[in-house]
């Protein structure tokens, strides 16, 4: 399979990363240490072609998580320095 159109890059990387880019990784890496694709085997990875506007939908939700996860270390590190403050105060 070849990528067709235009590929959302979100949408591409979750592939990559999922069990299935994985697989084809450690196939491909041959038993090394350090798993990496060389250029020719880069070509011959399948990758699942879905709709643009699923990719899309796939993307649009990537990226949220991305922001939610981002907002949740935020909120995570003022709850830290406000339970700090408040036991140096006490």
């Amino acid at each position: 399979m070849q990528l067709i159109g235009n590929t959302e890059a979100e949408y591409l990387a979750l592939v990559l990363n999922s069990l299935v880019g994985q697989a084809q990784a450690e196939r491909d890496a041959g038993g090394s240490v350090i798993k990496h694709w060389k250029p020719e085997q880069i070509k011959n990875v399948l990758i699942p072609i879905i709709s643009e506007p699923k990719q899309k939908i796939i993307s649009d939700l990537i990226k949220k998580s991305f922001v939610a996860r981002r907002k949740a270390k935020e909120l995570l590190e003022k709850a830290k320095s406000k339970v700090e403050e408040m036991i140096e105060n006490n």
